[in-house]
């Protein structure tokens, strides 16, 4: 299986940094199983049509700053017949653009790690009588919109129990469900080396450490809690991340100068160092980052939702022991100061329904799905 190469194509749209996150971390577990060809497209951008081809730049700002409109359309198109009715009027204005680049790609199977462009791949496999497998990869951990299940795809790969049970909801047939876990990257695996991180990043070696984040778009109100915790946690350190918030880098440059306890980062691609680093990590509840953290080892306070699809991985936290749920500032302090004083039972570091190999699973089911596969 190793031995013959394969030509993978990622179907993705870069909402947020989640999608191409996984992309990248399967990308990694495959390669680390043979010379694959691998390739990432957004495929809405990609189509040319107006609206979905500025997706990204549509949904960083409403999750910043009009968030009901993400919740808007979650709700109103919640269902695999609107899902079916959007993708065809896609569809028609855009298979030119989308035939071309799986054309150019050659691809020997295709994986959707976004739920607008399985059908979309669908469409376009059946228009150019191709039989390349498709996978799609489910990135959402409890609440799952129905364009997850778009039929036509020939695997689903479930991150958790609850995550299966929502397909089977929406139609999915149970043979095609796999529970696989979600796909961290392999480098959030490795043994981590706490001081030596915290040297690298130029930070106090033995000072609590709080890793704050709003994901790849520096969501939420992060300034406030930038703040608070200051002024409430002054005995610990605290790294933040912006993610593409460049105005919140900006403000927290200009209001916090450089301190021995604030270190300020934008869009950072080392976070299993700034998590290995930190003795918990502070974040809004995607999937993503609240699987990196339970993967390092690291326990979460989860703030928010941003947007319904997030809204079941606070539960998800809580009920299997990963951390906490603290919706505002000044609630996470207290419970920073409970731990740090040994007055709180702590979190699960291992969690069997928990899985945390869910790249190298999905890799595998990759190559094993792949044509005249081993």
């Amino acid at each position: 299986m190793a031995g013959s190469s394969k030509s993978v194509l990622f179907a993705i749209s870069d909402t947020g940094g989640g999608h191409r996150s996984a992309a990248q971390a399967i990308i990694a577990a495959l390669r680390k199983r043979g010379d694959h060809k691998c390739d990432i497209v957004d495929l809405l951008r990609a189509t040319n049509v107006p609206g979905l081809k500025q997706a990204p730049e549509i949904y960083d700002y409403c999750s910043r700053h009009h968030l009901w409109l993400n919740n808007f359309f979650f709700l109103r198109t919640n269902s695999v017949s609107s899902i079916a009715n959007m993708t065809a009027m896609v569809d028609l204005r855009a298979r030119p653009y989308i035939d071309r680049e799986l054309t150019l790609a050659q691809p020997d199977m295709a994986v959707s790690v976004h739920p607008l462009v399985t059908g979309l791949l669908c469409k376009a496999r059946d228009r150019l009588r191709m039989s390349w497998p498709i996978i799609t990869v489910v990135t959402d951990l409890v609440t799952l919109h129905a364009s997850w299940a778009t039929p036509g795809a020939d695997l689903y790969l479930a991150p958790t129990d609850n995550a299966v049970q929502a397909l089977k909801k929406f139609g999915v047939p149970a043979a095609k469900i796999v529970l696989s876990g979600f796909p961290v990257h392999p480098k959030f695996g490795y043994q981590p080396d706490r001081q030596q991180y915290r040297q690298e990043l130029g930070i106090a070696p033995d000072r609590f450490t709080i890793l704050l984040t709003g994901g790849g778009v520096g969501a939420g109100n992060m300034l406030d809690w930038v703040t608070v915790l200051q002024a409430r946690c002054s005995h610990c350190q605290l790294i933040v991340v912006t993610g593409n918030n460049k105005t919140l880098y900006a403000k927290l440059n200009a209001t916090n100068p450089p301190a021995d306890r604030l270190k300020v980062l934008g869009f950072a691609d080392n976070m299993e160092k700034l998590m290995a680093a930190s003795d918990i990590v502070i974040t809004k509840a995607g999937p993503g980052t609240i699987m990196e953290a339970v993967t390092v080892g690291r326990p979460l306070i989860v703030t928010g939702a941003v947007g319904i699809q997030e809204s079941g991985n606070i539960n998800y936290v809580c009920q299997n022991n990963l951390g906490y749920y603290c919706a505002t500032p000044a609630a996470a302090c207290r419970r920073i100061l409970e731990i740090t004083a040994g007055e709180t039972a702590g979190f699960a570091r291992e969690n069997k329904h928990v899985p945390i190999s869910g790249a190298a699973d999905i890799a595998d089911i990759i190559l094993g799905n792949a044509p005249h596969a081993a």
